[in-house]
């Protein structure tokens, strides 16, 4: 088992991050589901102070960058605390999580912009859409359009 090392970065940083269910099933395969994650996901950043930049939901993962203003250790408290209230408010006591989740510390604007388009890209890859605005549990649509404020991010922080 690997040292995660996310959590010797204690200055403020942006990460992506990568979580998905156990064997990489399609739990989230309704649209009250995908509603629900969009809906928890997006509240517990606002709840634990975290700056949401961009996410997809995904039927057996979610993708996402945010603003982590406590570093690493913020980042693993936010997941304990996200990844449990899906679980419970979804699927009661059942286990539907792999152990562990995956990070990137985000360190320029190119590693940023790379990961942005990977994001938003990831269900026209999977076949879901065509056009990545088209997928509704998704930021990019908010990217492309500007209508979101708590989505938007100003990379020139890097």
């Amino acid at each position: 088992m690997g040292r995660r090392l996310r959590n010797l970065v204690q200055e403020p940083s942006i990460f992506f991050v990568t979580t998905s269910t156990l064997n990489n099933k399609r739990l989230f395969n309704t649209v009250d589901r995908l509603k629900m994650v969009e809906y928890m996901l997006i509240t517990q950043s606002k709840i634990k102070n975290v700056r949401l930049i961009a996410y997809v939901i995904m039927p057996s993962h979610i993708h996402f960058a945010a603003f982590f203003s406590g570093g690493g250790p913020q980042l693993s408290k936010f997941m304990h605390s996200l990844k449990g209230r899906i679980r419970k408010n979804i699927f009661g006591d059942t286990k539907i999580w792999q152990d562990r989740f995956d990070d990137l510390h985000l360190r320029s604007e190119e590693q940023f912009r790379i990961k942005l388009n990977y994001i938003h890209n990831n269900p026209v890859k999977a076949g879901l859409v065509e056009i990545a605005e088209d997928w509704p549990y998704s930021s990019a649509r908010a990217w492309a359009t500007g209508e979101s404020k708590f989505l938007l991010f100003d990379v020139s922080n890097f």
